[in-house]
């Protein structure tokens, strides 16, 4: 439930997620980076690196139905009630395989989820030993309200996977279930403390469990006793930010006017054309995982939303540098080709790149005295 299109904290979000990128670097990804890194710095629309981030939509299935997400439920917003989600939308063992194949020895991380709960995946743990065995880095952040029996949550922990973040929304369930709809805390506090047993037990020192405490007016006032609850079972990091009142659907293209281009900087409005890329699990390359959320699994809006190019149907390597992608690239560098770029760009009036009134559409629960969602 990360609240997206916010100004970013850089220096918050780096220590938070510098583990993730230095934890197991080798000379050919730090060389991978460098590349990314200038390309980025110096506006080339073609990237001779691999993007450093492969963020991976292994399902976009999830079992709860959490307020600000695409899978929450609504009885007046239709582009909520448009979405659709079934059991068999999932990447399989040989397609992931595929893509950690072509990745592997330059991209530093791989993120195993998009708009789903990757734990709904029943392959999940086997993708993880994929990565792993390529030497990559694998990140995953769920829900973690699952019934998981101690023999998952050991697979895993043995999986390889090296990061995984918790999202909780509070300490008691009348606080908790405001927010996460469907969900049990105290299966989410059961699972965190077993799974940091049992790594202990293992003598394993992945994966890194970071605990994910978002802030409302409702459960803030239980952030000291939720510190102290999670570090004495043995989480490797507690971290806390103000929650969203709205939904993702609510600032898609068309809920908010675009005024016109932003104007150039010395760099590119936008580093992930540069640095990263999002699968989806039907091969589906799109530039970023933070615009055009609501559009992407909309049972009508989902056959027009831009992609970059399908890797089932060629390569990684083949979309990243194609047309579409170095479009995008010049959209997010030059003022002037976002202006003439047209509606067709997947970036078209993404507020990094354009001046909008989308700031009209949000709410953070750290302006409200009084919790909205209650």
């Amino acid at each position: 439930m990360n609240s997206t299109l916010r100004k970013v904290n850089y220096k918050k979000l780096i220590r938070r997620r510098l583990g993730r990128f230095v934890d197991n670097m080798s000379v050919s990804k730090a060389f991978n980076s460098l590349v990314a890194i200038t390309a980025f710095l110096t506006r080339q629309h073609k990237v001779k690196a691999s993007p450093v981030i492969v963020k991976i939509d292994i399902s976009p299935v999830c079992n709860l139905s959490c307020t600000v997400c695409v899978h929450a439920k609504s009885s007046t917003n239709e582009d909520i009630q448009k979405q659709g989600f079934s059991a068999d939308q999932k990447m399989n063992i040989g397609q992931f395989t595929r893509i950690i194949d072509e990745i592997k020895g330059r991209t530093t991380l791989v993120s195993l989820y998009y708009l789903g709960d990757p734990l709904i995946h029943p392959d999940l743990a086997k993708m993880c030993r994929i990565a792993s065995d390529a030497k990559l880095n694998t990140h995953i952040s769920s829900n973690f309200s699952f019934n998981l029996s101690d023999e998952k949550l050991k697979e895993l922990v043995q999986s390889g996977l090296t990061h995984l973040t918790v999202c909780v929304d509070g300490l008691k369930q009348e606080d908790y279930q405001i927010t996460r709809i469907g969900g049990r805390i105290n299966v989410v506090i059961d699972n965190l403390r077993r799974i940091c047993q049992l790594r202990k037990e293992l003598n394993m020192e992945y994966p890194r469990v970071e605990v994910q405490y978002i802030k409302y007016q409702h459960n803030v006032h239980d952030i000291p006793a939720a510190q102290e609850l999670f570090y004495g079972m043995g989480v490797d990091q507690f971290t806390t930010f103000w929650g969203s009142l709205h939904n993702y659907t609510d600032y898609d293209p068309g809920t908010y006017s675009i005024k016109s281009a932003r104007k150039g900087k010395l760099i590119p409005h936008c580093h992930w054309p540069y640095l990263g890329t999002v699968i989806k699990y039907n091969g589906d390359v799109i530039p970023c995982c933070t615009y055009r959320l609501g559009e992407q699994y909309h049972k009508e809006k989902k056959l027009t939303t831009p992609s970059l190019g399908n890797i089932f149907n060629s390569s990684l390597s083949e979309v990243w540098n194609g047309a579409p992608y170095q479009e995008i690239r010049k959209v997010v560098s030059d003022s002037r080709s976002a202006h003439s770029c047209g509606q067709q760009s997947f970036c078209h009036g993404c507020p990094l790149v354009y001046d909008t009134t989308v700031m009209d559409n949000y709410k953070y629960a750290n302006k409200y005295t009084k919790d909205i969602l209650k």
